[in-house]
């Protein structure tokens, strides 16, 4: 299978100049940041002020992708709730029923954790949260735009 197209915003941001593979028709939507949803949990809510905070000047995530970091500020907060649990209990437990009751069996946590931990990966590398994601990626922060070009951009307007 092929690995997923990038959004010619992340090319774009990667360095690529060649016009025969950015597409300059791609749907852009406004660059506005998204809007916490207020029935979020409060782990959730620091996930999405933080993930706003380091990303949000970017461009990278916007209003539209609001939906994709909710889901994945949930994920991360599932995932620490689940791991808290496991590493109270620890990664066996006795069984309460069944044929097996009384003996040692794995933990369903395990599963908990690793189900949102290859979710948050996958919604991570969505959003260009991940290392990998990043990597290819130049962008400037708004305190490190040179004076003298944004005066120059100012022209070409």
């Amino acid at each position: 299978m092929a690995p997923p197209r990038l959004p010619t915003r992340l090319k774009l941001l990667r360095g690529e100049r060649r016009p025969s593979r950015l597409n300059r028709h791609e749907p852009q939507p406004r660059s506005r940041r998204p809007r916490m949803p207020l029935d979020l949990s409060p782990t959730a809510k620091a996930v999405w002020r933080r993930v706003l905070r380091e990303m949000g000047a970017t461009g990278v995530i916007t209003a539209v992708d609001a939906d994709i970091l909710r889901a994945y500020c949930e994920a991360v907060s599932r995932y620490a709730y689940a791991a808290a649990l496991l590493e109270q209990e620890g990664p066996l437990i006795r069984s309460g029923a069944g044929a097996r009751r009384g003996e040692l069996v794995k933990n369903p946590l395990h599963q908990v954790v690793r189900d949102n931990a290859l979710l948050l990966r996958a919604l991570a590398r969505e959003l260009g949260l991940s290392p990998a994601a990043r990597a290819g990626l130049s962008a400037h922060r708004p305190e490190e735009i040179d004076p003298f070009e944004a005066f120059l951009r100012s022209d070409e307007a």
